[in-house]
């Protein structure tokens, strides 16, 4: 935290200033746009971006009223939960994956499952569109879209136990708990472990390193809906081990 944060979050921690508090929002209402922008990968209207970043900033600001400066935890850190858990929510609510989405994606998912048999390798965007008669721009649609429910559906268990863990450790004060925890996140470790190297890599490089699709993408030299097609079989598989955890 740099000095002028520090500065601020003094102030409004001695005076509950409502302009402080304005400036401390203002500040960090880039990191709201940046989790929609992670959790929403493509193919998202605008209309559905600005509910998503409004009921961010919801959470922002309900971390800034919550958040202790004596804890020693990032705020970044803190309020990422905050923001992602209203968005995560209000995903669930809404049931933004409505169910044609999800019937047309186990029919690309069977699909890639064949070709992957037939083939002995991962089939490309052009080869699943082929056998399943479906157009190239749905297929990356329902990719992406489903790739985001996974996310959500392990936000709370991937992110908030391994890349915020730091948070958990502040707050964890009975015995009982950190063992939990400890078992918890060594079992996400686990299924992390068992991943493809390919799967392990990428989810390794948007977790821990906080890098997005087109980042990936130039570092692994492959196109962007690969590595969305990619993501989103290495969270199903995550979420498949991690069924007794999430």
């Amino acid at each position: 935290m740099s000095i002028l944060e520090q500065d601020l979050w003094v102030k409004y921690t001695k005076f509950r200033d409502d302009s402080v508090k304005n400036d401390i929002i203002v500040k960090y209402m880039p990191l709201v746009k940046h989790i929609v922008k992670r959790i929403c990968i493509s193919d998202v209207s605008k209309e559905d971006i600005d509910d998503l970043v409004s009921q961010g900033m919801i959470g922002l600001i309900d971390a800034v009223n919550r958040y202790d400066i004596t804890k020693g935890v990032k705020f970044e850190t803190y309020a990422s939960i905050r923001i992602k858990g209203e968005i995560i929510d209000y995903l669930r609510k809404k049931d933004w994956i409505p169910r044609s989405l999800k019937k047309r994606y186990k029919n690309i998912e069977k699909t890639i499952e064949t070709l992957e048999q037939e083939f002995k390798r991962e089939p490309s965007i052009d080869e699943i569109m082929a056998a399943t008669g479906i157009s190239k721009n749905d297929v990356l649609k329902t990719l992406s879209y489903m790739n985001a429910g996974y996310i959500s559906s392990l936000d709370e268990v991937i992110e908030n136990n391994l890349k915020i863990s730091s948070v958990s450790d502040v707050e964890i004060i009975n015995p009982e708990d950190e063992v939990l925890s400890s078992d918890l996140k060594n079992n996400i470790a686990k299924a992390i472990d068992m991943l493809q190297e390919k799967e392990r890599l990428i989810v390794t490089l948007y977790y821990f390193e906080d890098l997005n699709y087109k980042e990936i993408s130039k570092i692994l030299g492959l196109t962007e809906s690969r590595i969305s097609q990619i993501h989103s079989k290495a969270i199903k598989k995550l979420r498949e081990r991690l069924t007794d955890f999430v």
